[in-house]
């Protein structure tokens, strides 16, 4: 099904409503519905009703992996366990969810309006600011991420939401709009996950942003389509995460195992994101992509999802001190062209994911 330029600007509005109303859903829910207080539960012996299994340590090169455990804070070499009947009940809980109940949130009045406004070239920045400024929230957020390292295109602060909107252009504008709404609910975490929403978030924005990069100079694709699928995968990995509290809450309780974590966010997340995609109706081309991006040699945006993922973690894990920039480069360039490996690592080596200022 092909989309206009609009259609698919409008899908991404909703797709980026979606991403705020469903990771707000996964942290209120988990803040409110909280079984009981910490010090109860420690009263409880935990029970084991399945034998966890080891597995084999994260190799040095698997960067995608090296991340999960670095934001679940486990160091590389920790022995892993995981225990089968829990990830399996973490699959069945995704599969029986109730889209349209539990994980689709409310549509903002406001996006539509900004997102017609950004997409009409006749529009003005003093209008697109206007509306944006409409929203304290989301304004504060545009210009935070306006001005880190991503995004930032002068050595000064923007102040004005106007001058953003000048300075980065409609393009850019859309991404950040999809972005800012993210982040809050991503960051608003507290608790045992509070570090694991923190890296989730960084590191979802910086796959989105590789991924439209790659898509659009090395793939001849939408980049937009790319940003919007990951960002769905930022999302699913939160919605993954909720699933394996709400199975790890039930009775009997069971200890919580980093391998058990590890394997259902490699076992779901990208086939959530596909029932996302799917019950959302977005383009083909997403949802083919998202289907894809596991695959040992996709193509087109499949590819560039791969090739956000690789990026980002190695951002995150150079970010995070787990690897030096020589190490991430070297990384980057083992598995892509060594001039793409160079543009890209440029691209995202910008010390924007720990820049919370």
């Amino acid at each position: 099904m092909a989309f206009s330029t609009f259609g698919m600007v409008i899908f991404s509005a909703i797709l980026a409503a979606v991403i705020v109303g469903g990771i707000a859903w996964f942290w209120l829910r988990s803040h409110v519905q909280a079984p009981a207080p910490a010090s109860r539960l420690r009263e409880v012996a935990p029970v084991e009703t399945d034998v966890p299994v080891a597995i084999a340590p994260v190799a040095a090169g698997d960067l995608q992996r090296r991340f999960l455990l670095h934001a679940l804070a486990v160091a590389d070499d920790a022995p892993l366990r995981v225990q089968r009947a829990v990830v399996d009940d973490v699959v069945a809980t995704l599969t029986r969810a109730d889209l349209s109940s539990r994980y689709t949130p409310r549509r903002p009045n406001l996006l539509p309006q900004l997102i017609q406004s950004v997409n009409d070239s006749a529009a003005s920045s003093r209008s697109i600011a206007r509306i944006i400024g409409s929203d304290p929230v989301l304004a504060a957020t545009l210009l935070r991420i306006a001005n880190s390292p991503l995004y930032r295109l002068q050595r000064q602060d923007v102040q004005r939401i106007e001058r953003a909107v000048t300075l980065i252009g409609n393009d850019g504008i859309r991404q950040i709009i999809s972005a800012a709404l993210v982040q809050p609910v991503m960051q608003a975490a507290s608790g045992e996950d509070a570090l694991f929403a923190r890296q989730l978030w960084d590191y979802t924005l910086v796959l989105s942003l590789a991924a439209a990069d790659h898509a659009r100079s090395m793939e001849q694709e939408d980049g937009f389509a790319a940003q919007l699928a990951g960002l769905l995968l930022g999302l699913s990995g939160a919605m993954v995460m909720q699933a394996c509290a709400d199975v790890l809450a039930r009775s009997p309780l069971r200890a919580r195992e980093p391998g058990t974590l590890l394997e259902a966010l490699e076992r779901c997340t990208a086939p959530t994101a596909v029932r996302i995609a799917e019950h959302w109706k977005l383009a083909p081309s997403i949802m083919q992509a998202l289907r894809d991006v596991d695959a040992q040699a996709p193509a087109g945006l499949a590819h560039s999802l791969q090739v956000g993922r690789l990026a980002a973690s190695a951002a995150m894990l150079h970010a995070g001190g787990k690897m030096q920039e020589e190490q991430a480069l070297a990384a980057l360039s083992s598995q892509l062209p060594p001039h793409v490996a160079v543009w890209l690592w440029k691209r995202v080596n910008r010390q924007a994911p720990d820049d919370h200022r």
